[in-house]
């Protein structure tokens, strides 16, 4: 991740008149950019990162690692924008959820057993090995999987929706990580932008 270059990239974008509320007629179609801004939150120390990798017994993806220590702890980013390490919507990420950050992450193919008891279906054991790490809103998370084969890649949770989890892919079909989701979606934000 070319860090210099995302961050002029996230300025070009957040450097305009942003309205104070939202609606359609003020921030057009560009909502997600006003409830971040394009800006990011102070980044983490280093020891901050090793401390949280020793508490849940993980290693981080070397691209998300960069992004927390060099850009930010959170903010601009897919979807509402990238948590803070360890948070969620809510604040801090469940324990059930934590507990289980250093399980092997058990899918390499999409998912989607609906059929299941809904304490299944939704349990945090079936997202075991992954971080939950943004929100496109209505219960459709971002995780990125810290353990097993799958590891270092970006996951969709769209189970409210009864369509199970399933990696996030490119234009080409290829298995994002964190570094180039994180740039497509700032390459499609620029997109929007210039159109405007």
């Amino acid at each position: 991740m070319d860090v210099t270059a995302t961050r002029e990239k996230l300025r070009v974008l957040g450097d305009r008149e942003w309205p104070e509320e939202w609606g359609f007629e003020q921030a057009g179609d560009d909502f997600l950019g006003w409830s971040h801004r394009y800006r990011l939150d102070t980044p983490l120390d280093t020891s901050e990162v090793e401390s949280f990798e020793r508490q849940h017994a993980v290693a981080l993806p070397a691209d998300y690692r960069q992004f927390l220590i060099e850009l930010g702890n959170g903010g601009a980013g897919p979807g509402y924008g990238i948590w803070p390490l360890g948070e969620g919507e809510n604040g801090p990420l469940p324990d059930e959820m934590l507990a289980n950050l250093s399980q092997p992450f058990a899918h390499t193919e999409p998912w989607n057993e609906n059929g299941l008891p809904d304490e299944e279906y939704y349990s945090y054991s079936v997202i075991a090995g992954a971080l939950e790490i943004a929100t496109d809103g209505d219960a459709l998370y971002y995780f990125l999987v810290l353990n097993g084969p799958a590891a270092g890649q970006v996951w969709y949770d769209r189970r409210t929706d009864g369509k199970g989890l399933g990696p996030v892919r490119d234009a080409g079909g290829a298995i994002m990580t964190f570094g180039p989701w994180y740039e497509a979606w700032l390459g499609l934000a620029l997109d929007r932008f210039a159109s405007e």
